[in-house]
């Protein structure tokens, strides 16, 4: 809200609950790529919300003449998931109007089984 004109647009987007309890939440992505592959293990923490993914990447060195030699990077992150009703809260807490809400994929109507929403908000 202190960074926007009066009136002013703000647009962001969230992962919702539904995506880390229900999609991603407790599975292992992977894939082989041409330059790098990675391996992305998922712990879904239902108590607090939050998503827990370690992610393993491996990138192909430049300029190996004869080997194939990859070097390895590991990560962890977390992120929390979201309702809809929350973010509409957190929005009146900071001063800004909710004025729309999509589903990330559909650009449609949010549903129960929205995995992305973006929001539209405006300064007060």
């Amino acid at each position: 809200n202190n960074y926007l004109f009066p009136r002013g647009i703000f647009i962001f987007d969230f992962n919702t609950v539904y995506k880390y309890a229900a999609v991603i939440g407790d599975t292992t992505i992977a894939e082989n790529r041409e330059d790098c592959s990675f391996i992305w293990d998922n712990y879904y923490h239902e108590a607090e919300e939050i998503n827990e993914y370690d992610l393993t990447v491996f990138v192909r060195e430049t300029g190996q003449k004869d080997a194939e030699i990859y070097r390895r990077f590991q990560e962890t992150h977390y992120q929390r998931g979201y309702r809809l009703e929350q973010m509409k809260g957190y929005l009146r807490q900071a001063g800004l109007v909710f004025l729309e809400a999509l589903d990330a994929d559909t650009m449609g109507a949010v549903r129960d089984v929205s995995e992305r929403i973006y929001v539209v908000a405006r300064k007060g």
